[in-house]
């Protein structure tokens, strides 16, 4: 599986690095997060990478390859 090195990160998350991982990934991205709504913030990072988790096991091996256009 193939996926790329962001993907990998977020998947890679412990619960108990999520709030510095998304405190570091937002300064990366010069994004500011209110100190109110980093809580909310972090459980959406926490329910994206169950997310994420579902999709690449879903996806086995063709996890991580380009996605096929739609031909009705």
């Amino acid at each position: 599986m193939a996926l790329d090195m962001e993907t990998e990160a977020l998947l890679n998350l412990g619960d108990a690095e999520a709030g510095p991982w998304t405190a570091a990934r937002a300064a990366a991205l010069e994004l500011s997060i209110p100190a109110e709504a980093l809580p909310g913030v972090i459980d959406n990072i926490a329910l994206l990478k169950s997310q994420t988790a579902l999709f690449v096991a879903a996806l086995g091996d063709r996890a991580g390859e380009p996605p096929e256009t739609f031909q009705p």
